[in-house]
């Protein structure tokens, strides 16, 4: 059967560094591409979903082929063995979409029926419009395939270990993904089965830990201090004696300024947080510190707030900001915003965020974020015993596409931050084997006075170091040092 293998070159800075064995990853993704033995053709400078299926859609004709093995063009371990396998699979079930499940991304394309990239570009521009609009991203494909996922005929090979609990992305998207291969191909030379690749890689420390791809950042100790799941309060009354209410010190602009250059450089692509402990609002330059962040391509804001301690003006401001920035490198939008509620009552947001706490307040604060920066705005509740019975509620009302975010909205676990609080999960989501912990390999809290926790979940203790003093590479690698981690199962959750 006649196929073609198309990849896609979206043209980012790392893809031709020539760091494998004097390759670069576009070459040898090429070179894999190539033993196949089918026509090689790559396609750039496309930057939606209906443009990317319109494109293939006139490769298939031109080549008469029946089907497309389709790839980015920066995966310098595309797997020959589990490409074909794919294939076999494809075509013994007579399948129009096929896909490995399980093994690290970048090692397996995406194998597609040619009538079914027809089928898929004319949805991209009438039902599934709103898709086709989208950016290009690796989960193109499937995205829009799944807005009709049942009239298509699916097939998929799985790996024999799941390792999606890992996050592996053997790509050359991001700095941190660089390293991941630049090391894996040193340990392997690029040999070796997709099973083999991946066993080697979670078996290895430098590939599990490279660089942060979050850096949540304290601007200022104050905070209204009353919610009831936190543990910020008491810390902060323990380490300097004072209560979130009355704490005055922020981070030094000049030093947070410095700080986001030695992020951009460290870690290439990265989402900055402004609200580690205490509400990013009571910096005083907080606009120069956003502005700052978003002069980097590679990095994006992320701000948590209480929904009714965000200022009138923010919403506009920063827009302003965003508008006038860049689009960004790193898979994420420019400014992403976590309005915090944790009920669907006043009664029950009251009781978990104080008596000042006004529902009504917070509803409208996400309209009008979403109006300035639609797409972005997440209402967020935290599950726990004490708002187990407004969870379905919630649910309901911010699904709906209608109301105030779009249907943007997060569900989150309750933390009980490695034992300092009662544990209040209502069910245990926890997986049966214990993996290593994300936050540890790829988050890095930064508190206002420079001092970096091990873990978020130490909360103020546990200190590294100080990134004022020592820079971020002499304290990231001494998150290397062993901790009591037995009492927490934030292990397999994320950020970012």
């Amino acid at each position: 059967m006649k196929s073609i293998v198309v990849l896609f070159d979206e043209k980012n800075k790392y893809e031709n560094e020539k760091v494998f064995g004097g390759k670069s990853a576009v070459e040898l993704c090429n070179q894999a591409a190539s033993s196949l033995g089918y026509t090689v053709k790559t396609i750039s400078g496309l930057s939606d979903v209906s443009s990317l299926f319109e494109n293939l859609n006139q490769i298939c004709r031109e080549n008469d082929s029946q089907s497309v093995i389709f790839s980015y063009a920066d995966c310098p371990f595309l797997n020959k063995e589990l490409t074909q396998e794919l294939l076999d699979t494809h075509f013994e079930y007579k399948a129009e979409y096929t896909f490995a499940e399980g093994y690290p991304a970048g090692f397996a394309p995406e194998v597609l029926d040619s009538g079914t990239v027809a089928i898929l570009s004319e949805l991209a521009k009438t039902t599934a419009a709103q898709e086709g609009k989208k950016k290009i991203s690796r989960k193109s494909v499937y995205e829009l395939i799944k807005t009709d996922i049942n009239s298509f005929e699916v097939e998929t090979v799985l790996a024999p270990v799941d390792w999606r609990l890992l996050r592996f992305n053997f790509d050359c998207a991001k700095k941190e993904n660089l390293l991941a291969c630049t090391k894996l191909f040193e340990l392997t030379q690029g040999k070796g089965s997709a099973a083999e690749l991946s066993k080697t890689a979670a078996e290895c420390n430098e590939i599990l830990k490279t660089v942060p791809a979050f850096y949540n950042l304290q601007l200022a100790q104050k905070c209204q201090g009353k919610c009831t799941y936190c543990p910020y309060p008491a810390a902060l009354k323990a380490a300097f004696g004072i209560a979130p209410q009355d704490a005055q010190a922020v981070m030094d602009t000049q030093k947070a300024i410095s700080l986001i250059d030695q992020i951009s450089q460290y870690s290439g692509e990265a989402v900055v947080g402004l609200s580690a402990w205490g509400e990013c609002f009571n910096h005083p330059d907080l606009y120069k510190i956003i502005e700052k962040i978003l002069s980097y391509e590679g990095l994006s804001v992320f701000i948590e707030a209480d929904g009714n301690s965000i200022p009138q003006d923010f919403a506009q401001k920063a827009a302003e900001l965003v508008n006038k920035a860049a689009e960004r490198t790193n898979g994420w939008p420019k400014l992403m915003f976590v309005v915090s509620m944790d009920g669907f009552t006043e009664k029950t947001c009251k009781s978990l965020r104080g008596d000042q706490f006004d529902l009504q307040k917070a509803v409208n604060a996400v309209q009008a974020l979403e109006k300035e920066l639609p797409g972005c705005i997440f209402p967020q509740f935290v599950r726990m015993n004490a708002n187990e019975a407004e969870l379905e509620g919630f649910f309901r009302y911010w699904n709906e596409k209608s109301n105030a975010s779009g249907g943007n909205f997060i569900i989150q676990k309750h933390n009980n931050f490695a034992g300092l609080l009662k544990n209040e999960e209502p069910a245990d989501l926890s997986p049966l084997e214990r993996n290593p912990c994300w936050h540890i390999r790829r988050e890095m809290t930064i508190l206002c006075n420079g001092d970096s926790p091990v873990c978020y979940c130490r909360v103020l203790g546990n200190i590294a170091g100080n990134v004022f003093d020592q820079g971020i590479d002499a304290v990231w690698k001494k998150y290397d040092k062993e901790l009591g981690c037995g009492g927490c199962d934030e292990f397999y959750t994320f950020n970012f």
